[in-house]
């Protein structure tokens, strides 16, 4: 009898599962704080059977429409735009076939109008999942390197990532707009789970079979010159949040940021993968 080694299989199913939890855990706040508030108001004139059933019913509300629209109004938040095979039959093509090696539905492709090379994924799951890539990443990188990106992003949606990282988005909003969009950000970071894009890394670069790849595209965007180009791709707080869930973080005016313990500096990335 052959046995074969679901190991990592059964590692990927296990975050996939944790991190569904996560974001239908982070999705129960927003409600359930309106609902508590609401709750309180009962309470105080008498009502506490009325509070209870408010404190429910708003959670659960509150929860389904965080988890059905968070995804598309931070895609919204991008501007990214539909894009066909006949724009970028390189992106296409290879996203078919690494798709097909994974395992993985096809995830919608769109694209956000910008010279920095970069890529993010988001989707209440595998099967409603886009993939967004700017415009300069297909420019800026080789057939390897593309394909080594496109891998990781491929593997935020295997994990369910990418629900938990629309999730994070929406949640650390009313704490940016108290604290500043810094925290916010670096709330955001918490969330999603800090050294997520190491691992994403180190998980595309077994499925490639070429670590050097992957490496080589960080290495890339960490030397593409921003000369005329601005990061985030589009204005506004929310977009301004998704920092830590592009490929590469550390692009625009953040990149000064010294890369010691944080694992997800594209630098420190492009290091260990250059290591392999």
């Amino acid at each position: 009898m052959v046995r074969v080694d679901r190991t990592v299989e059964l590692a990927e199913e296990a975050a996939a599962t944790a991190n569904r939890r996560r974001a239908l855990l982070l999705c129960l706040i927003p409600g359930g704080v309106l609902g508590l508030l609401a709750g309180v108001v009962l309470v105080v004139l008498g009502l506490p059977l009325v509070a209870l059933a408010v404190l429910v019913v708003v959670t659960a509300a509150g929860a389904a429409w965080m988890w059905s629209t968070a995804p598309g109004t931070v895609l919204g938040a991008l501007g990214a735009t539909p894009s066909h095979q006949a724009d970028r039959p390189r992106l296409h093509n290879l996203v078919d076939g690494l798709c097909a090696t994974m395992g993985l539905d096809r995830p919608a492709i769109a694209v956000v109008d910008s010279d920095v090379p970069n890529a993010l994924a988001l989707g209440r799951d595998p099967r409603s999942a886009t993939l967004v890539v700017t415009s300069g990443l297909d420019r800026a990188l080789t057939l390897v390197e593309l394909e080594g990106v496109l891998a990781h992003e491929l593997v935020h949606i295997k994990r369910n990532d990418t629900v938990l990282s629309a999730v994070a988005v929406l949640v650390a909003m009313p704490w940016a707009f108290v604290r500043g969009t810094p925290v916010g950000v670096d709330s955001v970071h918490g969330l999603v789970g800090r050294g997520r894009e190491f691992s994403a890394d180190q998980r595309a670069a077994l499925i490639v079979r070429y670590p050097s790849g992957i490496g080589s595209a960080l290495g890339t965007m960490v030397g593409e010159p921003m000369v005329d180009a601005v990061w985030p791709p589009a204005p506004g707080r929310v977009a301004a949040l998704t920092r830590w869930l592009w490929v590469d973080p550390m692009a625009g005016p953040t990149s000064g940021e010294q890369p010691e313990g944080n694992l997800d500096d594209t630098r420190v990335r492009a290091a260990a993968l250059a290591l392999d």
